[in-house]
């Protein structure tokens, strides 16, 4: 017979207070720093939305781990947070400054719905963002005009721009290109694991000769690279990489670069070139 453990002390407050949370939400200000990360981490969990809203506008350290809690996707919860930050952002303290904004937003493989990109270009805790990571959230069926918008305000700013997994098609990369060439300030980006072809790859890189902080690139292997069973040729690969390189060798000064195949299905292992 096993012997469970009795709750702790803070485990017991803690449920005491999310049965109450209109009293919490009172004083919140007040709570023992000690006891936000886990009433923050059972708030999310039981998706009391008000609670974490308010919980994020009085968060007491430097980092909210939303990322690492987003196990299932839920657009309440996630908007719950944002308009959080966003309360941060227009709230006057002491009628003399404003809290720092968001710099940084990590969404890992989480399945966005159109709604949730649509926020992306009219929410303005997210317009001084300098690191913008949604690896593993895929694209493919939506409409990409939110993400460019977002990009385009944030293009003086965005400093890593990672992309990788989002399976986007040739002609969401072609969308977002009038703002992608505006990023001056980039230093690295990833677009691995997504459908480019030959055409729109060296198309795209023509345009970037304004990257000039650019020290690491990540790009998908060409959609010419595989067979018609998705079997990727590999003298063909590193023939197309090879012709992109030189392309771009050609435009500006090439630091760290490297193309990837897809994943293969049999072995689980991917060729790289660069």
């Amino acid at each position: 017979m096993s012997v469970q453990s009795p709750p702790t002390f803070q485990k017991l407050a803690r449920q005491t207070l999310l049965r109450n949370e209109a009293v919490i939400i009172s004083f919140l200000e007040e709570l023992p720093t000690v006891l936000f990360p886990a009433l923050f981490k059972e708030a999310f969990e039981g998706r009391h939305s008000k609670l974490m809203k308010e919980q994020v506008t009085t968060w007491p350290f430097p980092c909210l781990p939303v990322g690492a809690l987003m196990k299932t996707p839920n657009l309440e919860t996630l908007h719950a947070v944002l308009e959080g930050v966003d309360m941060l952002l227009t709230r006057d303290i002491h009628h003399r400054s404003l809290m720092t904004p968001l710099v940084k937003l990590s969404i890992k493989h989480y399945r966005i719905s159109q709604k949730d990109l649509d926020s992306f270009s009219c929410c303005q805790s997210l317009f001084h963002l300098k690191h913008l990571e949604m690896s593993g959230v895929t694209l493919s069926s939506l409409d990409i005009m939110p993400l460019r918008s977002l990009v385009e305000k944030v293009a003086d700013k965005i400093q890593t721009l990672d992309l990788q997994g989002c399976r986007m098609k040739d002609y969401q990369l072609n969308a977002l290109l009038p703002a992608l060439t505006q990023c001056c300030q980039v230093a690295k980006i990833n677009f691995y694991n997504n459908d480019f072809s030959m055409h729109i790859l060296k198309d795209f890189l023509k345009h970037t000769a304004t990257w000039s902080k650019i020290n690491v690139e990540q790009y998908p292997a060409p959609l010419e690279c595989y067979d018609e069973l998705a079997h990727v040729c590999r003298e063909r690969f590193a023939q197309l990489c090879l012709e992109l390189i030189d392309t771009l060798g050609t435009i500006r000064q090439l630091k760290i670069i490297s193309f990837a195949t897809n994943m293969c299905h049999k072995c689980g292992m991917q060729c790289v070139y660069g």
